[in-house]
């Protein structure tokens, strides 16, 4: 029997650190899907959510369950793990590390899509983005509004006082 304290070596403090950080990459991309909407919030979001996923599976199964398996197998000498168990379990992280690969790929297309984006617009140059914007109230009278003509005076608002 293995004891208790053996799961404590460098390979779990590693492991742990690694699911750490990668809950706390979720919380960030949760927070940050709160604050932009879009598609590449969402596939960080689910990119995060495979690394954790995956990390945290990692962990426990190389600790915890990795300990209690073989110290019943250690207690009963006829003990067989099944093989459609290994099997699956190739399987299942197998399909979270292309998820993972898939939707980090998507991520960062969306983010590049998205800086191609707002590059195009600093590119366009104050003058273009002015023109564009103040085309409408050029068009509604002739001039920018908030600019009065010299023949037309500010309305005051009327308020009784002492000259009344």
């Amino acid at each position: 029997m293995i004891p208790f304290s053996a799961i404590f070596s460098v390979d779990f403090f590693f492991s742990l650190g690694y699911v750490v950080l990668s809950i706390t990459g979720l919380v960030l991309a949760i927070s940050y899907r709160r604050s932009e909407e879009g598609k590449m919030s969402l596939f960080l979001l689910l990119t995060a959510s495979l690394v954790a996923t995956y990390y945290t599976l990692q962990w426990l199964l190389s600790s915890f369950v990795s300990f209690y398996v073989s110290n019943y197998a250690a207690s009963h000498p006829d003990f067989q793990l099944a093989t459609w168990v290994n099997l699956s379990l190739t399987i299942f992280f197998t399909v979270l590390n292309y998820a993972f690969i898939l939707t980090l790929a998507l991520t960062a297309w969306f983010a590049v899509r998205k800086s191609r984006a707002e590059n195009a617009v600093l590119a366009q140059g104050p003058e273009e983005t002015m023109t564009d914007e103040l085309a409408p109230e050029f068009a509604a009278n002739g001039e920018p509004s908030g600019t009065t003509s010299d023949n037309a005076a500010p309305a005051e608002p009327t308020v009784p006082g002492p000259e009344a």
